[in-house]
């Protein structure tokens, strides 16, 4: 199972887990800042300092979408 970890660059991350794009551009919404345009090569945990986010939140919304849905 795919596991992000805090060195980890948004690139990796995206590379690893294509779905995980869609929680990064749901915080570009909320900072009203392109992170892959910007940060692309940053690691999550510099990110994290930078636009001070949590984050937990976004280990746990990359793993919600690694959860099976019930149907």
């Amino acid at each position: 199972m795919f596991r992000v970890q805090p060195y980890m660059t948004l690139l990796q991350i995206i590379e690893l887990n294509p779905q995980s794009e869609e929680v990064f551009r749901q915080y570009e919404e909320e900072l009203g800042s392109c992170l892959l345009c910007h940060n692309l090569f940053d690691s999550l945990e510099n990110i994290a300092q930078m636009y001070r986010l949590d984050i937990e939140q976004i280990f746990c919304r990359i793993q919600a979408l690694n959860q099976p849905t019930k149907g």
